[in-house]
């Protein structure tokens, strides 16, 4: 007699945004099936998640709270289509004996990228120079305070996958680089960062750019004592997550001219409200939480929830657990390299 297949397992996407047949087709193959949902509210995703084994998530603003993971029975697996899992709540699926995996290096080139862009546009006065010219203005646009780049100072809050991207990206511009981070120690070996107190880069910075985690720690983190200690001069950049900045004293930093302008791809309140002062704001550039974005990115995206979920259902531990600490509730094993 033949041994019986093992029970096929139950993935559920509780908020899917596209047509599923290439991860139907690498998940199959692995023992896992794939159901979907656009759930929304706390009681909609218990609903969906009823019976998972592994649960996806694509939305970064899909809460998924400690009562919704209570109700995981059998659940082996909250895996995120991203990097950020500030929507999770890590703490109560580790003591449930749930996995916590993300993308982690998911969209490292196109943030970086959009960090640049966003960084050498306010450098260069991009944006205010298209307007003017749309006004028709030409030759007699206003120039003053407008340096080469490589005399000017960026400052790196966080530094990160995406950070150090942004680092060696910028670093052809031959700028003085600082970073503040404190998980890290040093910088790489022959690197041109420099590690820094977060108060001498807020200080000493032409160009802020925040690559921080959104943490309880982090939430709030860029606030009136930080802007504060900024140049006149200088611009912050955020490309990481919105909540990250305290955005009424950001808009009061910017009115009252602490600092000189900002560029935006995250913001406190997505969409922006339309009421929103950083909309009508001078020096203020904004983008729609796209800094993530391009084909290639979520074809890698795609690809790496798909080698997690595999992974899952063959036994092996996925390849980026948030939570590696955890005790599975399925024993899993280190996948041969």
């Amino acid at each position: 007699m033949t041994a019986a297949a093992p029970p096929r397992l139950r993935a559920v996407n509780i908020d899917c945004n596209w047509t599923y047949e290439y991860e139907r087709s690498r998940f199959g193959p692995a023992g896992v099936d794939l159901f979907l949902h656009k759930a929304r509210g706390e009681d909609e995703v218990i609903r969906a998640c009823a019976g998972a084994d592994i649960v996806l998530l694509e939305n970064a603003d899909q809460p998924f709270s400690a009562r919704i993971i209570g109700t995981l029975d059998r659940c082996r697996a909250i895996i995120r289509y991203g990097v950020g899992v500030d929507n999770i709540d890590v703490a109560a699926a580790t003591q449930a004996g749930i996995i916590v995996a993300n993308a982690a290096d998911f969209c490292t080139e196109e943030v970086s990228d959009h960090a640049v862009a966003l960084t050498l546009a306010l450098a260069r006065r991009v944006l205010a120079m298209d307007h003017y010219v749309r006004a028709g203005g030409w030759a007699d646009f206003p120039r003053a305070g407008m340096r080469r780049i490589s005399h000017l100072t960026l400052g790196l809050v966080g530094y990160g996958r995406i950070a150090r991207a942004v680092a060696r990206k910028m670093a052809g511009f031959e700028m003085k680089i600082l970073a503040a981070d404190p998980f890290v120690t040093q910088a790489e070996p022959g690197s041109p960062v420099v590690l820094a107190p977060l108060e001498r880069l807020f200080a000493e910075a032409d160009l802020v750019s925040v690559h921080t985690p959104l943490l309880a720690d982090t939430r709030g983190l860029i606030g009136e004592r930080l802007l504060r200690l900024m140049k006149p001069t200088a611009c912050l950049i955020n490309t990481s997550r919105g909540p990250v900045v305290d955005e009424p004293a950001l808009i009061r930093a910017l009115q009252e001219k602490w600092i000189a302008g900002a560029a935006l791809d995250v913001t406190v309140e997505e969409p922006l409200a339309a009421s929103s002062p950083l909309r009508q704001l001078p020096g203020v550039i904004l983008t729609p939480h796209h800094g993530a974005f391009s084909e290639d990115a979520m074809d890698h995206l795609r690809r790496t929830v798909g080698d997690t979920v595999e992974a899952l259902g063959r036994g092996f531990w996925p390849p980026y657990p948030v939570n590696p600490k955890v005790r599975p509730r399925v024993p899993l094993q280190v996948r041969p390299a």
